[in-house]
């Protein structure tokens, strides 16, 4: 249920139910259901490779109690919010990591600046890549002073170079990270640690978020800041009091004998807390993201999609 008043679900169930489609429309309808997004797969590879690395880092560093955080967004001052790869805690021991999965080999000159080249050919500049963590993670020792003056925290800046076939400099310059590979990341937390979280530092990433993501039918994923559910004010009310995550699951009739019929989309809303909400729609609901890397926010329908992961709330500090 929405919550104890029967008028707050009726308006969006009224307006995306709507009137009945007539054999022009139902078709239209059905083709825009059955579009295909594929995976971008030079972006599900970085993801993949993500993904992987902090399951061996959970999985290495069980005994030693480290807890880890993927893909945390931290508050910059100068603006937006800033993502950092994977943070491991254990006790007061803070390990801020900078994953890059390339191949190839790689140099890093001595203003900073990291120069991919690729397998197949070309090269990549990649500017401070070091300072850019580097800097990250002092945002973050900064947001956890601020909250607990006298909280002793040890923060450690770390770039992990993941591809198995990387080649490495004979030489790195001076920069404000460690670099390692993966083999010595896993190492390092199994060494190490031993502690629970230190519970001042816990509340203080408890408050960040992560990207909001939008699984498009046919494997494409977006990422970046959901701005609008799009499913009218009645639900935009009901995720105001939400605790935690939000997902959503959307089943569509893309068969062909749904044209002959008016059929709806079934969208499930559920959230952390266990609240849900069932909505039946047909043409109209769009919802818009801000997609990260691009400058504008845009539009998605709802007859598109497949399913959405929202972020939780970020606390006042995140």
């Amino acid at each position: 249920m929405l919550n104890n008043n029967p008028h707050s679900l009726s308006h969006p169930l009224i307006r995306y139910l709507g009137d009945e489609l007539g054999l022009k429309q139902r078709w239209q309808l059905w083709r825009k259901r059955r579009v295909v997004f594929p995976p971008d797969e030079i972006h599900q590879a970085g993801e993949n490779a993500e993904l992987r690395l902090e399951k061996l880092c959970r999985a290495a560093g069980k005994t030693k109690r480290w807890s880890v955080y993927p893909s945390v967004r931290i508050p910059d001052p100068d603006g937006g919010r800033r993502e950092i790869d994977l943070i491991l805690v254990s006790g007061t021991t803070v390990l801020v990591v900078e994953q890059k999965h390339w191949s190839g080999r790689f140099e890093v000159f001595e203003d900073g600046e990291f120069l991919q080249h690729r397998n197949k050919g070309g090269e990549h500049s990649h500017a401070t890549v070091a300072h850019r963590i580097a800097r990250k993670a002092r945002l973050l020792e900064e947001i956890h002073r601020k909250r607990f003056p006298d909280n002793e925290m040890s923060f450690h800046v770390l770039v992990a170079m993941t591809h198995p076939r990387l080649e490495w400099p004979d030489k790195i310059p001076d920069i404000p990270a460690e670099m390692v590979n993966e083999r010595q990341l896993l190492d390092r937390i199994q060494s190490i640690g031993g502690e629970e979280i230190n519970s001042d530092f816990f509340e203080t990433m408890d408050g960040f978020g992560t990207w909001d993501e939008i699984h498009m039918h046919g494997g494409l994923k977006l990422k970046g800041d959901l701005l609008d559910i799009g499913l009218g004010t009645g639900v935009e009310e009901w995720d105001v009091h939400r605790n935690g995550e939000l997902k959503a699951t959307v089943e569509h009739p893309r068969g062909f004998l749904s044209i002959l019929k008016d059929t709806t989309s079934q969208i499930k809303l559920n959230d952390s807390s266990g609240r849900h909400i069932d909505i039946k729609c047909k043409e109209g609901p769009m919802l818009k993201m801000h997609v990260v890397g691009r400058t504008n926010s845009e539009e998605v329908d709802w007859m598109q999609i497949d399913g959405i992961l929202a972020s939780k709330k970020p606390a006042e500090w995140g």
